[in-house]
């Protein structure tokens, strides 16, 4: 406890203001060069320092207190490159000087947010932080958010029942906030967010960071946050109509095939249009998908479910005079799944049709102001309703229902933040949220129903100083207290720094502690699965997760032609939950079950990374990671975390075309079946096995693109250890329509 009040104490007292500068005024307009339009909510800095200012809706900038002297200006904005100048200012003096954006094309100079929950050029963000642009998915041919991450490196893309949820640096997706433009994504099924539940359509970016957050994001952010950033319209008028169609094509004698040959069909509409004060953006995406069953002579299928998704969202922006927006943001989404469950029985093989039905609503209302005495402050209601329904029938002419298990989530959270700074020296970020989290669920087996019906609440604060403490270091302390409704008061600090040693080199740094309070399923729920063989009951006397993140990071830089990183880390995890097997029964042959705090264990490691451009055509990105991991209770590794993991990327583009190959390496780990809960230890290890992805496109003229892409092009599968997913060939048609009056 006193190592955490003296970190709190460092915090506090670098969160200390410093005096208001006295200098010149710098103003100007910022617009697309394309168009000549102004550009609306730049991000306009004077460099080594952090005075800054936002663009109105005229694209007008104003810098005031700009101390006297040379100054570079950096601009920056989402979906261009970033543009500087250099002045000179002289005490109460101003300076005009007006910026054009060209369309973005160097990944350093994107604009990044979830780091700090500010603005900041990637290559300037404190806290490492990493980043999927909407190039990338499209030339992956990414159709949702679980396949964007496939190849970024420290992320593991992890397939069960549940879903494909995202680890991090070896930490479970349990233990990993998934946010949709900052809010939260609910609706966990056995821990995890399904990723494919979030279609790519209507993405700007995808933004990964790793290790504890629980800062800035409170509760879930114990392994890290994945916040998926939305489109901004700034198109006078753009309609684009995509449609893939493709299917699962196996090797000619593989020892496992498809038994049912799997389609998919992906059509989708978006539009977006900017007129004055007014900006909307929206689509809708239907997905389809058909069973994929590596090994047929089973009766379970092993391998990936047949889905029809439905999804949509909408965005509409309105800005009042030059300095405040409202934004009303809504998505939806629905899907079917049907699979073959294998009932578990020795003695006799019985199986069941599965259906699992899910359906997500959320609508989100903010507030954004840029006034003068402040960079940024919004005021942001949030609302997300989920529905989970799971059926077992039996099969047969006669087929009935035999199980069913429901259960609704609703969460409400009110939140505020405020960015201001004082002086050179300080960026001040404070906020609060105040949420309540209600659930009802209810099991049906046979003629016995059990329902349950709870609710949470809680209230945080939360503090951040970035702190400018040289021309080459800042300083980015920060604490979060939360009081939740169940585990009273709680205290989240963190501490970041970077060193920027040259113009091409940084060092980075943070230490951190993350948090996680049960959930109301963990606490009070009982989940009767008796017609599969087993039952999971809550526990009232959880206590919280806790974590403590380390990591370190140098990066160099060489102009706009390659990046290097290297990267340490180090999570210790205490307190966390699993299933814990109590005994078994004639009716719970499988077992009986009971969340309990049953695993203390850390994960480290290092990551290595590397981008490179050969002139104008070639990109390349190589990446590996060494982690370990170690489960203090059972004194053995952690299951299903590969020691070695790496990643390459080969990008082309000469004129109308494209080309992309991706590839994937994951070693051995220690086996867990995804359709078993109690297994802590194994002595089963999978197989290596290499992915490999390409994709091919041309833009073909009046707006017309195609790309053909196969995913898993070598048809590599395990029907035990995955990967599950076989060959999967698809051709994409998309027609885009830019209207400029």
């Amino acid at each position: 406890m006193s190592s955490t009040l003296r970190m709190v104490a460092v915090m506090l007292l670098a969160a200390a203001p410093a005096g208001a500068a006295v200098g010149g005024v710098v103003e100007g307009s910022v617009r697309a060069q394309a168009t000549g339009d102004p550009l609306a909510g730049a991000h306009v800095t004077v460099q080594g320092t952090h005075i800054g200012a936002a663009t109105g809706i005229d694209g007008h900038y104003r810098l005031k207190d700009v101390p006297a002297g040379e100054h570079i200006i950096t601009v920056s904005h989402l979906g261009y490159t970033a543009a500087s100048a250099r002045i000179t200012v002289a005490a109460a003096d101003v300076v005009e000087r007006d910026f054009e954006l060209s369309p973005q094309a160097v990944e350093l100079d994107r604009v990044v947010y979830t780091a700090t929950r500010t603005m900041q050029l990637l290559k300037d963000v404190p806290v490492s932080t990493e980043l999927v642009s909407k190039r990338e998915m499209e030339e992956n041919g990414a159709i949702t958010a679980a396949d964007a991450l496939e190849t970024e490196i420290g992320v593991q893309v992890r397939e069960d029942f549940s879903g494909r949820g995202v680890m991090l640096q070896g930490v479970d997706p349990e233990r990993v906030l998934v946010l949709v433009d900052g809010n939260r994504v609910i609706g966990r099924i056995n821990g995890s967010i399904d990723l494919s539940q979030l279609s790519t359509q209507g993405i700007r970016q995808i933004e990964v960071v790793k290790g504890a957050l629980s800062t800035l994001y409170g509760s879930e952010a114990i392994g890290g946050v994945v916040n998926i950033i939305t489109e901004d319209p700034y198109q006078p008028l753009r309609v684009t109509a995509e449609v893939t169609g493709g299917g699962y094509l196996p090797s000619p004698d593989p020892d496992y095939h498809s038994a049912v040959p799997a389609s998919v069909f992906n059509p989708s509409l978006e539009v977006q249009s900017r007129r004055g004060r007014i900006g909307f953006q929206g689509g809708v995406r239907y997905d389809r998908n058909g069973l994929m069953d590596t090994d047929p002579a089973t009766a379970h299928t092993d391998g990936v479910e047949a889905a029809d998704k439905w999804s949509a969202h909408g965005k509409l922006t309105y800005d009042f005079g030059d300095v405040a927006r409202a934004i009303i943001t809504g998505r939806y989404h629905t899907e079917s799944k049907h699979w073959v469950e294998d009932s578990g029985l020795t003695s006799v093989q019985v199986a069941y049709d599965d259906e699992e039905v899910n359906r997500r609503a959320d609508l989100s209302a903010e507030l954004r102001c840029t006034p003068e005495w402040a960079e940024m402050y919004s005021l942001k209601l949030y609302r997300s309703d989920n529905e989970h329904e799971w059926s077992k029938y039996t099969q047969g002419a006669y087929r009935h229902r035999k199980d069913v298990s429901e259960a609704r989530e609703t969460y409400t959270e009110f939140s505020g933040q405020l960015t201001r700074r004082f002086g050179a020296a300080h960026r001040i970020t404070a906020g609060g949220d105040i949420y309540l989290w209600d659930i009802h669920s209810r099991n049906e087996l046979g003629d016995v129903s059990d329902e349950f019906t709870g609710s949470l609440t809680a209230w945080d604060g939360y503090l951040q100083d970035e702190w400018y403490l040289r021309p080459a270091f800042t300083l980015v302390p920060g604490v979060r207290y939360e009081r939740h409704e169940v585990y009273g008061d709680h205290l989240s600090p963190k501490l970041s720094a970077m060193w920027s040693m040259t113009d091409d080199i940084k060092l980075r740094g943070s230490v951190g502690r993350g948090y996680r309070a049960p959930s109301s399923k963990e606490l009070y729920f009982t989940f009767n699965h008796a017609s599969a063989g087993y039952i999971v009951l809550g526990n009232e006397n959880l206590e919280p997760e806790t974590s403590m993140s380390y990591s370190v990071s140098l990066e160099h830089t060489y102009e706009d032609r390659s990046t290097s990183r290297v990267t340490l880390f180090h999570n210790d995890l205490r307190n966390l939950i699993d299933f814990d097997s109590l005994t078994v029964s004639e009716d719970y042959y499988l077992g009986i079950y009971r969340y309990e705090n049953i695993v203390s264990a850390y994960t480290q490691g290092v990551e290595l990374e590397r981008s490179m451009r050969f002139g104008r055509e070639w990109e390349l990105a190589l990446a590996y990671s060494y982690m370990r991991t170690y489960n203090r209770d059972t004194g053995e590794e952690l299951l299903r975390r590969p020691n070695h993991s790496a990643r390459v990327n080969v990008s082309w583009h000469h004129g109308p075309w494209n080309a992309r190959i991706s590839g994937r390496y994951t070693s051995s780990m220690l086996h867990q079946s995804i359709y078993t809960t109690d297994d802590q230890v194994s002595d089963v290890r999978t197989n290596p096995y290499t992915l490999w992805d390409v994709s091919v496109g041309r833009d073909l003229g009046g707006g017309v693109h195609a790309r053909l892409s196969a995913d898993n092009l070598f048809d590599t599968t395990h029907p035990t250890f995955g990967p599950y997913r076989g060959r999967v060939v698809k051709m994409t048609w998309r027609y885009t329509y830019d209207g400029l009056g």
